[in-house]
């Protein structure tokens, strides 16, 4: 166990315990009385106003978010902490997707984790450490996992930009060098090539995999299918092999638009039309050719990276399903999200509504959904809660 008397104790301000106690796992620097010089990373005990033991947490001085936690009550942690939350994650996934080639096997704060994610995908592992605290955890969260995974590569994907905020280099580190950073799966039925290096989030969008099952359950026999934003092309050729007729692909990476037609090959789906360009410019062309589709598709990256750029966020979400209304058949089926955190569900809510009044449709709302459940919710942490997923019938 970690020693008490070991770790430096900081103590939070009078009034700032509330939402502590409440369950978030994140203290902010201005909730903090003074801190002495410590490095980023550290372990420490955190105290509340009056003294008494609150917890234990790892701290970075050069961020916003100074403490995230690691253990409630007391100031200890047990000795095998990181490796028994590691096999708990591993084996809450095992019994949510028996025999799958991918998974998200441990998802940062959700898994008393924080600042680490990591995804399976068949032979290959890749992994996320996003913060100093979890930096300094790497040698044994690495053995813990290649123990029970077993991978034949590990890709350490430590290229996202909340490394800088936390003082670390990005990079990406395929292991062993020179292996193959591509992984065969299969998803959703489909035969798909990962790539584990370049792609977007750790390879593939795993949070969407029960939306793209129940699009797929809405769609009707026949339909003609637009997937915007397509990157590996999921939804769509999900759709194709579920017995849609056709299906326009869209994406602004010509590298995504030639994975999608190569994937088509692949899984022998044909009837399809890939439009690489900007999605804004490639719906407003089909649209003007007078093209109508039965279901359309709208996953588009995050619009809101943070707080201040909600604003102009929610126009162009409200711009973009507008354009998407547009194009969807009478009867027909769209499928909006948004995996902006900062665009909270009621936002998104009336931004598909004002979306609706604009284009002089009816729309009902058929269901509404958030992240797969490898992606769990903590309750008392909102920030987890990103992923938005609309489906709506128009009239």
């Amino acid at each position: 166990m970690t020693s008490p008397e070991r770790l430096p104790r900081l103590r939070l301000q009078k009034g700032r315990e509330k939402r502590v106690r409440s369950g978030h796992p994140w203290i902010f620097s201005n909730e903090l009385q003074e801190v002495p010089p410590l490095a980023p990373g550290v372990i420490v005990a955190v105290d509340g106003p009056g003294g008494e033991p609150m917890g234990v947490g790892y701290y970075n001085p050069h961020t916003l978010i100074a403490v995230r936690w690691l253990q409630r009550g007391g100031d200890e942690l047990p000795e095998r902490w990181v490796e028994e939350r590691i096999e708990r994650a591993v084996e809450r996934r095992k019994a949510l997707y028996p025999g799958e080639d991918c998974a998200r096997l441990i998802f940062g704060e959700a898994d008393e984790l924080p600042g680490l994610v990591a995804d399976r995908y068949g032979s290959s592992l890749s992994i996320q450490v996003l913060t100093a605290g979890m930096e300094l955890l790497r040698p044994r969260v690495e053995e813990t996992l290649r123990s029970l995974v077993q991978p034949e590569v590990l890709v350490r994907r430590d290229d996202s930009p909340m490394r800088e905020l936390e003082g670390l280099p990005r990079s990406v580190q395929v292991v062993p060098e020179g292996a193959r950073a591509e992984a065969p799966v299969d998803y959703l039925g489909l035969k798909l090539y990962v790539p584990l290096e370049e792609g977007q989030k750790t390879g593939l969008f795993l949070d969407q995999r029960e939306n793209v099952k129940r699009f797929v359950s809405l769609l009707s026999p026949g339909a003609v299918v637009l997937d915007n934003f397509c990157y590996q092309g999921v939804w769509g050729m999900a759709a194709l092999k579920a017995g849609a007729a056709a299906c326009d692909f869209v994406d602004a990476s010509m590298t995504a638009c030639e994975r999608v037609e190569a994937a088509l090959r692949a899984n022998g789906l044909r009837s399809s039309t890939v439009h690489n360009g900007d999605a804004f410019d490639v719906l407003t062309g089909l649209r003007r050719d007078g093209r109508r589709f039965d279901a359309v598709v709208c996953d588009p990256p995050a619009f809101a990276k943070s707080k201040k750029h909600l604003s102009e966020a929610l126009k162009a979400y409200q711009r973009l399903n507008e354009l998407a209304m547009g194009l969807v058949k009478p009867g027909g089926l769209l499928v909006s999200c948004s995996c902006s955190y900062h665009v909270s569900r009621e936002d998104f809510r009336e931004v598909l509504r004002a979306a609706a009044v604009r284009s002089h449709r009816e729309a009902q709302l058929l269901d509404f959904h958030g992240a797969a459940p490898d992606h769990p919710v903590v309750l008392s942490f909102p920030e987890g809660d990103y992923l938005k997923a609309a489906f709506i019938r128009m009239s």
